[in-house]
């Protein structure tokens, strides 16, 4: 869009311009004649951007904050979070419109603040905030008042009591009931694991998780014209955290069901995807290829038990799917798992690209692998093939619905980083983090547990030689 203004000053004011775009300003000198015109001189100018709407703090425990917002009118490239308490000043940055921040210290006032940026990557708008006091530990006690005086003294007073008995035990100052939500050292860790290694605590747990970040939309999975794209009529994507398709001819060209979750490195470090439709196997590519992706993770076979997990979505040659040229070029298949290397091209821009595909195929419908040894090494090999590729393309991570097996894979390779890179373990707050982006992550109790058997067999793998993996098989028998 052009727009030609005329003044006989040196200065002019131009409205209606879209906040957060680019604009390119000429202005040329005109002669009496008003047809001659002189030399121009120009400038690019970026409209600040205006403001996000609708700041909320929608969950807040004592040791994070999640905030959900609208975008802002205009044109945006990303946001920036910022927040300061406890003395302490931090920011990130995202491309959704919600983030979940972690860390935080109970009982503590922080203040957030939202900005959005423009695509220089400097140009900022005026912040949006709003202070919010995190939950403290007395808060957990305390609502359990509304039951009666006499009740809460005894709540309060075991509570103490369990607080000092595993304060002589492991010299932490934290209490045993407050240990689901922070991250331990691996030490302490240890000593958590095996006061509960009946599992009863992370059932606990895992009953608490299972209604973390339900109550967001799904209005796009919900639209008449994409019901067909989901395989499963209960697990649909949040909007706010989606991953969008560019629009080719219909305005719901953009929808797959798949979403951003936020991994070790970078908030957006897996697409965590249902496995294929015969429908949208098209999609998938056009996911693969816009979305950079150089690693894919199958969790599934594409028929187990007689029914149909996954549409076998690659060729045995080439072949078209859509504007994407798909050629598999060798296949390995092992003992537990499968790699396949894949040549993808865009066929209108000619331009080319390597993937590989690692399939697990070892993973026994709706239960855990037999052995944390086993998705260990799997993850090894993954991430080692990940490490090689560009630090900021996504990995796009599937099973069948795209959570269960799916949410167990990452959040192990989000556990392994964590314990090598800060010697600390983090299952409800890694599980947690994944429920706030795509229902269901880490499915079953079952597989929760797991979790937290691979970070002890992690942890003393670490430590040296140990009967990490006979320990596993037989405390889990059970399931």
């Amino acid at each position: 869009m052009t727009i030609n203004e005329t003044t006989k000053n040196t200065f002019i004011k131009i409205n209606h311009l879209m906040s957060g775009l680019q604009y390119l300003f000429k202005v040329y000198a005109v002669a009496a004649d008003n047809v001659t015109e002189g030399s121009c001189n120009q400038i690019f100018l970026y409209i600040d951007p205006d403001v996000i709407r609708n700041l909320a703090v929608t969950e807040i425990t004592t040791s994070s904050a999640f905030l959900t917002w609208n975008e802002p009118v205009g044109i945006r490239h990303f946001f920036r979070v910022h927040w300061i308490g406890n003395k302490l000043s931090r920011n990130a940055t995202t491309n959704l419109t919600s983030y979940n921040i972690n860390d935080l210290n109970a009982g503590v006032s922080y203040r957030f603040c939202v900005t959005v940026v423009v695509v220089d990557n400097s140009r900022e708008g005026q912040a949006v905030c709003m202070s919010k006091y995190t939950r403290s530990f007395v808060d957990n006690i305390g609502m359990a008042v509304g039951i009666g005086l006499g009740v809460f003294c005894f709540i309060l007073t075991i509570t103490v009591i369990y607080w000092r008995i595993y304060k002589k035990k492991t010299n932490s100052d934290t209490p045993m009931h407050a240990m689901r939500s922070l991250p331990l050292t691996q030490k302490v860790y240890e000593e958590y694991f095996k006061e509960h290694a009946d599992f009863f605590r992370f059932e606990e747990e895992y009953e608490v998780l299972k209604a973390v970040g339900t109550a967001q939309s799904r209005i796009a999975a919900l639209i008449i014209e994409n019901e067909a794209k989901n395989r499963y009529v209960n697990v649909l994507p949040y909007d706010a955290s989606r991953v969008k398709l560019s629009i080719c001819c219909s305005p719901f060209d953009d929808y797959i069901n798949a979403n951003y979750i936020p991994g070790y490195n970078f908030r957006k470090e897996f697409i965590a995807a249902q496995g294929p439709l015969p429908n949208t196997v098209n999609e998938f590519w056009r996911m693969i290829w816009e979305q950079d992706v150089y690693t894919l993770v199958m969790l599934t076979k594409c028929n187990e038990q007689g029914q149909v997990k996954c549409e076998k979505y690659w060729p045995c040659g080439t072949n078209h799917y859509d504007n994407i040229s798909v050629t598999t070029i060798v296949e390995t298949v092992q003992e537990n798992w499968t790699t396949r290397d894949f040549t993808i091209k865009n066929v209108k821009t000619a331009e080319t690209r390597n993937v590989r595909q690692f399939q697990l195929t070892t993973w026994p419908h709706h239960r855990v692998p037999q052995s944390t040894e086993l998705l260990i090494d799997f993850r090894h090999l993954v991430r080692e093939h990940i490490d090689q590729q560009s630090s900021y393309s996504p990995t796009v991570v599937h099973c069948s619905a795209g959570v269960g097996r799916t949410g167990t894979f990452i959040a192990i390779d989000c556990l392994i980083l964590k314990i090598e890179k800060e010697s600390m373990v983090d299952v409800y707050g890694i599980v947690h983090d994944m429920h706030l982006h795509r229902p269901f992550m880490v499915q079953s109790k079952d597989q929760y547990v797991y979790l937290h058997q691979c970070a002890y067999d992690i942890i003393r793998s670490r430590a040296g030689p140990s009967e990490d993996i006979t320990i596993y098989q037989n405390m889990y028998s059970r399931f």
